[in-house]
């Protein structure tokens, strides 16, 4: 059976309505911690195998950390319990159980209780189906709820950020905000790193290099790690000559890496998830790379957060590094490259 994805349009009716007098709804700022999700189910579904597959969708373990968490913070609840503190949250899943409709569909509706806010409905004519939908559009559900928050989390940084690591990047004619701790800063020829150096642990740490461009599609992972543990070696050295950053392999040799084309901020963008390590060394931890062509300037362009937190979490450390890529832009003076 064909299924459907319905755009709703409750967010755009919601915003446009105004009261004669004191104009246009102002709505409240949305709550909530970065990856925090709330998903409300009806109660038959609290329990069994729907909800079984429910977790797999938003409890599941995020990819690429080099450890067991959680993909969201996932507060579950009956729809009775969705009262106004949650419908302020933003972040909604909902799931409804309408046996008079003919097949699944989705609705994504924005802005509807607070702002920012995304909220995702679906409704299936029974549990089974409701399973079999989740099931199907399950990658399709995650990226849409992690694309929005980190571009909630972007919009935050956007009002506080990290100066000194802005002010040493539009040296070479960028301009970025990463969190206000990254204030530690290293430059090189077409290169700079930016971390929070703070010796072991809740370590956060951003990347920026270009290289000449030939042409070549980037979305090459083998010439993403060569091109990465090049500059690394060069550029992020260990304690002892010996010792420098690069890339983790698995037990084959080859790198385990998740990597997708995709289009993030109206750009198409090469973004690759992996494991960094010391070289002879036990230091290591997750990174996250956007790479992008620049081709008036003819160059590949490389955005990267890393972290090492060995005895803490590092998917919010993460995540917060990964909304910072998201606000890389060129900037110009005059008119012209600032490079």
């Amino acid at each position: 059976m064909k299924r459907r994805i319905l755009l709703c349009l409750a967010a755009v009716m919601l915003l446009a309505a105004c009261d004669e007098k004191k104009g246009p709804v102002r709505l409240p700022e949305s709550k909530g911690q970065p990856a925090e999700l709330v998903v409300v189910v009806p109660a038959a579904m609290l329990h069994g195998e729907c909800r079984d597959t429910l977790d797999t969708v938003v409890d599941c373990d995020a990819p690429g950390l080099g450890s067991s968490e959680r993909i969201f913070r996932t507060l579950t609840i009956g729809e009775k319990g969705f009262e106004s503190v949650y419908k302020q949250m933003h972040s909604h899943l909902l799931l409804k159980i309408e046996p008079g409709q003919k097949e699944p569909a989705m609705g994504v509706a924005r802005d509807v209780y607070a702002s920012p806010q995304l909220q995702i409905m679906i409704k299936a004519p029974s549990e089974k189906e409701m399973c079999n939908y989740l099931s199907e559009k399950r990658e399709f559900i995650q990226r849409l709820i992690l694309d929005f928050q980190l571009d909630r989390q972007a919009l935050i940084l956007k009002q506080r950020f990290s100066k000194k690591t802005s002010d040493a990047l539009r040296k070479l004619g960028y301009d970025v905000r990463v969190s206000p701790e990254i204030g530690s800063t290293k430059a090189g020829k077409s290169f700079l790193w930016a971390s929070t150096n703070r010796g072991g642990e809740r370590d956060m740490n951003f990347v920026f290099y270009t290289y000449p461009w030939d042409g070549v599609a980037v979305e090459d992972t083998a010439l993403f790690v060569r091109k990465r543990d090049s500059v690394l070696r060069a550029n992020i050295p260990g304690s002892r000559p010996d010792q420098w950053m690069t890339t983790s392999r698995g037990q084959s040799g080859v790198p385990v890496l998740w990597s997708s084309l995709r289009n993030i901020g109206g750009k198409e963008q090469f973004e690759v998830k992996g494991l960094w390590e010391l070289e002879n060394g036990f230091m290591g931890g997750p990174f996250v790379s956007l790479v992008s062509v620049d081709s008036v300037a003819r160059e590949v362009v490389v955005a990267e957060g890393f972290v090492f937190s060995p005895n803490s979490s590092k998917r919010d450390l993460l995540r917060s590094l990964e909304a910072g890529l998201r606000t890389l832009r060129k900037i110009k003076y005059n008119g012209r490259s600032a490079k």
